[in-house]
């Protein structure tokens, strides 16, 4: 499970906090090895933290992604309570919503894309 001070951290020590990179999920599956290939991967178009669940939805749009300086500025005004929050990927699977929890992040210098990961 990873939380919002998680991603906050990588992305200051993985991308220095470019503000230019945009946000995107991406599917992996985890082969007998446990070794992960990807297999899908779609813009982060918007945000939502739900304070209730203590959770930060990320929902996924064909729109252009998100990017890293709107995440860092809507994310650093939250409370030092909310940092421990857990993210999730929000996305509609065989017409219906699946809320999957964020396990890891990575990016892609060359595309400036900064990953969030999840199985599946």
């Amino acid at each position: 499970m990873k939380v919002i001070i998680d991603l906050i951290e990588d992305i200051r020590e993985s991308i220095r906090n470019e503000a230019g990179f945009k946000l995107s999920a991406m599917g992996l599956h985890e082969n007998e090895n446990g070794e992960f290939t990807p297999l899908w991967q779609s813009n982060i178009s918007t945000l939502r933290v739900d304070e209730q669940a203590r959770k930060v939805f990320f929902f996924l749009g064909k729109e252009e992604g998100l990017n890293v300086g709107v995440l860092l500025e809507r994310l650093n005004v939250l409370s030092n309570e909310a940092m421990m929050y857990e993210l999730c990927i929000s996305y509609t699977k065989e017409e219906q919503r699946a809320d999957t929890p964020v396990m890891g992040f990575g990016e892609s210098l060359e595309d400036k894309r900064y990953h969030l990961f999840i199985s599946g």
